[in-house]
């Protein structure tokens, strides 16, 4: 635990904490300014937070930058560290006398703290457990109705998944998870391969016509092993099945050729046969017709120019690309006839059946490469669509566990401080989001009891090693029901560390009690630090501190 802060900067020099209940207290008059707010984040800063450094920018301002030396005790060993405001992402291990020794990354001290407060939550880093429920001034997580936001701009779902990690529940979700985003990271490379065309694309249509033509391939082979011997006696069997094959197709590019061939001629004889009608061809007509508008008989002939000089473009253009597919179709005939050569000189050869064999098993093969890789890809996506229902449905049971777990424990403080009519908080768990209010009373008191509330059960449930609330929210708070709750944070010996002011107010039986648990006393004399500068900070914000 947290047992000493030291500060050169402090009025008292240092301040001192005991387990269980630590109290700040503020002066009767609820002074502004005087440091309270600042202490608790002075706390915060303690345990590794940053909001001292971004929110109170005045300190730094005021004092120049300065250290924070402090000792814990686990068990009976001490262990003692300084961190600087300059440096705020080293902590300094010290000595018996706080005499620096060696640095440490912010990190590696809050996985100490970590290891020391026992905190065997795997899922969730120190900060990511403690940084929600250090509730000051200054930082974004006081709305009582989203408790469980550290910050307004994070999801619903963040929220809940952090819920479940505090709970330790985490695990199983943990498996399936991994498990998912491996899943989903194949299957966004796969669809990178594809993309860059690493691996070629086939769709169902293909996968389809891969299976039928496999099933001839290996009905042609299982034939060839049948009959092996009447293929060895007559390989023109085997040439004269291929011939066919590459006459079918030579066929087809002949026909397709000749299409070509027909709309290339009448291109050109469209080209050859194209005449512009020139102004001099009116000159006939003008000589029949003296009335007529010679002006618009030129009009007239630009127009027709102005047709004919398109179409011209258009129709060699066209007969560019029916020479380029004519060229191709050509080449691929003189391949054919190649072939079709090859196998006519070669009837009588044995080697013919060996090569179609292994033409044929290349072709098989290829298939079911492609095929294996469609299967493969539709096997991941069934995957992910697996997991996710997997992970959804665990994380529905683990949700009306835990929400009923907070509830009850919520119900249970409520009853033992205020009685069985008093309602008592709601909290509805949801895969992405959550609701957390009192039915039927939306006042700000009763909000922020409800957030106290919720932090307090968390604290007696769970491995939370610390508890911060600050002044802003007890002020929203009844007096009576303040009174009624600080007796919850005793229940355990786990550290927690309020500030008050006012405490009159709450009766002589809760002054006692603060005064019991005080570690530090504030007013408009006595001051957090050696320096006030209250003018100036009031001039910019009238919110207590």
């Amino acid at each position: 635990m947290l047992i000493e802060i030291h500060s050169a900067k402090f009025r008292t020099g240092a301040v001192p904490f005991h387990p269980g209940l630590n109290v700040i207290l503020g002066d009767a008059n609820a002074t502004n300014s005087i440091g309270k707010s600042t202490m608790l984040m002075v706390i915060d800063f303690v345990f590794g937070g940053s909001d001292l450094l971004d929110h109170n920018s005045d300190v730094v301002k005021e004092l120049g930058h300065h250290d924070y030396r402090f000792t814990f005790q686990f068990g009976d060993e001490l262990h003692r560290f300084c961190r600087e405001t300059s440096q705020p992402d080293v902590v300094y291990r010290c000595g018996s006398d706080f005499e620096l020794g060696a640095p440490m990354s912010l990190e590696n001290y809050t996985a100490f703290l970590r290891l020391a407060y026992e905190v065997e939550l795997p899922d969730l880093s120190f900060r990511g457990l403690v940084g929600l429920y250090s509730r000051i001034w200054g930082k974004e997580n006081l709305d009582p109705s989203k408790p469980l936001h550290i910050v307004p701009s994070k999801s619903g779902e963040e929220c809940v998944e952090i819920l479940i990690k505090t709970f330790d529940l985490y695990a199983d979700l943990r498996d399936i998870d991994l498990k998912l985003n491996g899943t989903e990271k194949e299957l966004k490379a796969w669809g990178s391969a594809k993309s860059q065309k690493v691996i070629p694309i086939i769709q169902k249509r293909g996968y389809d016509e891969n299976q039928k033509s496999i099933a001839t391939l290996e009905s042609e082979l299982s034939d060839i092993r049948v009959n092996l011997a009447r293929y060895t006696a007559n390989v023109s069997e085997v040439v004269n099945r291929e011939l066919l094959e590459l006459k079918a197709e030579k066929d087809r590019l002949l026909a397709l050729r000749l299409s070509l061939a027909s709309r290339l001629q009448r291109v050109q004889s469209n080209l050859r046969g194209n005449r512009v009608v020139r102004s001099e061809s009116f000159q006939e007509l003008v000589r029949f017709f003296p009335a007529i508008d010679q002006e618009r008989l030129a009009r007239v002939g630009d127009f027709h120019s102005g047709v004919a000089r398109l179409l011209r473009s258009e129709l060699a253009a066209s007969q560019s690309q029916l020479e380029e597919e004519l060229a191709a179709i050509d080449e691929e005939l003189a391949s054919l006839d190649e072939r079709m050569g090859r196998s006519l000189n070669t009837v009588e050869a044995p080697t013919a059946l060996v090569d179609r064999v292994a033409e044929v098993a290349t072709k098989i093969k290829g298939a079911r490469d492609e095929n294996g890789r469609y299967e493969h890809e539709v096997a991941l996506r069934a995957d992910v669509k697996r997991l996710k229902e997997q992970l959804q449905k665990e994380k529905e049971t683990i949700l009306i566990v835990l929400e009923k777990t907070i509830n009850d424990g919520m119900r249970r403080i409520m009853t033992e401080r205020f009685g069985t009519e008093r309602k008592s908080p709601f909290l509805e768990l949801r895969e992405r989001g959550y609701r957390f209010e009192v039915d039927e009373d939306t006042g700000t008191g009763v909000a922020y009891t409800g957030l106290v509330l919720f932090d307090l059960t968390i604290f007696l449930l769970t491995r939370l090693p610390i508890l911060i609330h600050d002044t802003v929210i007890f002020k929203n708070i009844e007096n009576d029901s303040v009174s009624r709750l600080l007796p919850v944070y005793l229940e355990t010996e786990k550290q927690s560390f309020v500030a008050l002011d006012e405490i009159e107010k709450y009766g002589s039986e809760t002054v006692a009690l603060l005064k019991q648990h005080q570690v530090l006393e504030l007013d408009t004399r006595n001051l957090l630090y050696i320096k006030d500068w209250r003018a100036r900070t009031e001039e910019r914000s009238a919110v207590p501190s």
